[in-house]
């Protein structure tokens, strides 16, 4: 039993793991992630209810079974996260949602196991465990761009991603029903590679978009070469505008790069279209022209 568990646990906590170092430039409080995990895998609680009268078969695995799991947990981040004020930066919703996916996972998982045995527990351990993380960071990508964007396009950018989610959720779920043995060798030998350079290609993005941390330090130390520049994520193309006023440097207690302003300095603002820098009480950017 104690080993069953923990077959099921594994995988959660080494993806978790995974998700966090990768958060290095302004690591989300520990106690947050696991509020997430935990509001994620009850989450399966409303989930299988909602599931329950379209029974078993194809369809609901292929079709509903995506659309009200990725649902509830997007609705875990958007309604429990989205406004908090440690919400602030785009890789905040690629970590958050991987949370939430991680507790729906783990607690699917750990029925799946106790039922099925161990070579159930390595299948999942690298199909399941893995497909429901990247399809959540599918959305939680979409969510931590459009929280920096303008109101209007809010709302485009989220409902892309999710779709964006559930499609790829439920290509996996009809192949491992409809194609079996084939589907799994399918899952394991292009969706999930797949969606894990999916993944991480969004992180990439999520760190080098003008509202992310890892661009407010750059700024800051092209402004000031006292302040030690990170390495900015490579050959990321195709990347919208950005919305609003990032403050830099910001200090995070337990950041990896937290930065003080340097002594004499006030607090560098810039704006995240053009990443022009803003004087303090102006709500128009000089450069661009954009309402702050």
């Amino acid at each position: 039993m104690i080993e069953l568990l923990v077959l099921a646990i594994a995988p959660a906590i080494f993806i978790a793991w995974y998700i966090y170092r990768k958060d290095k430039y302004e690591p989300e409080p520990l106690h947050l992630l696991l509020g997430v995990f935990i509001l994620g895998a009850l989450s399966v609680i409303p989930a299988s209810i909602l599931e329950y009268p379209f029974g078993s078969d194809i369809f609901t695995s292929a079709v509903i079974a995506p659309v009200v799991e990725e649902c509830t947990k997007f609705s875990v981040v958007f309604f429990f996260m989205y406004r908090n004020a440690e919400f602030d930066e785009p890789m905040d919703g690629i970590v958050y949602a991987a949370a939430a996916g991680l507790g729906f996972a783990t607690i699917e998982n750990i029925f799946y196991v106790l039922d099925g045995g161990v070579a159930v527990g390595i299948l999942r351990a690298v199909a399941s465990v893995p497909g429901h993380v990247i399809f959540s960071c599918i959305w939680g990508f979409a969510l931590g761009i459009a929280k920096f964007r303008p109101a209007s396009r809010r709302a485009g950018i989220i409902l892309a991603g999710l779709a964006g989610a559930i499609l790829l959720h439920g290509i996996f779920n009809f192949s491992l029903e409809y194609f079996e043995v084939l589907g799994l060798l399918l899952i394991l030998a292009v969706i999930i590679p797949l969606g894990w350079w999916i993944t991480c290609r969004n992180i990439r993005c999520a760190h080098a978009d003008p509202a992310s941390a890892c661009s407010a330090l750059t700024r800051a130390a092209s402004h000031d070469p006292a302040i030690s520049a990170p390495m900015m994520p490579s050959s990321v193309t195709g990347m919208p505008g950005g919305g609003g006023v990032l403050s830099v440097p910001e200090q995070r207690e337990g950041s990896l790069h937290s930065v003080s302003p340097p002594p004499g300095k006030s607090e560098r603002h810039f704006c995240t279209y053009c990443g022009a820098r803003i004087p303090e009480g102006i709500r128009f950017c000089e450069n661009c022209g954009k309402e702050l």
